[in-house]
């Protein structure tokens, strides 16, 4: 057994010491393109990616100035297996754009994950591809900064 004052040290010693652990958090996107309205792409996306994506609250979005918001539609899933997080979120919205780079695409498709280093998001787009109505899907491997921070500050 530890005589008092050597416990007394070793709690010191323990209580100095902190250890800061910081999950490494990966956002993976997959613009789309489609005529489709909101809840139609959802629902095939559901279909084609055997997810159940929901509507949720809308993303609200301040401008620079901060004079206005605006209000994109997003839907939510969170995959208790994987604990991966799915978003789509509309992109355009009465002419405003949510990520001004990608002027061309009408929802996003963003995968978040922790800790993980690289999940398959080829196959993802492989299927929103075989979608009907949808005209476009590209892989986003990179954003600017600002959108960069955006998409961290908001998913």
């Amino acid at each position: 057994m530890f005589p008092i004052t050597n416990c007394i040290n070793l709690q010191r010693v323990l209580a100095t010491k902190k250890i800061t652990y910081q999950p490494k958090v990966n956002h993976y996107i997959i613009a789309v393109a489609s005529v489709l309205k909101d809840y139609r792409i959802s629902f095939f996306v559901n279909q084609h990616l055997h997810l159940n994506l929901e509507r949720d609250e809308d993303l609200i979005s301040e401008n620079k100035s901060k004079e206005s918001a605006n209000s994109f539609c997003k839907y939510y899933y969170l995959d208790d297996k994987s604990e991966f997080e799915y978003f789509l979120v509309q992109n355009k919205q009465l002419g405003k754009l949510y990520l001004k780079s990608l002027k061309n695409f009408d929802f996003l498709l963003i995968v978040k994950t922790i800790d993980e280093e690289t999940i398959d998001t080829g196959s993802f787009y492989e299927r929103i591809k075989n979608i009907k109505d949808v005209q476009l899907a590209l892989e986003i491997h990179y954003l600017t900064p600002a959108e960069q921070k955006r998409i961290e500050n908001d998913f």
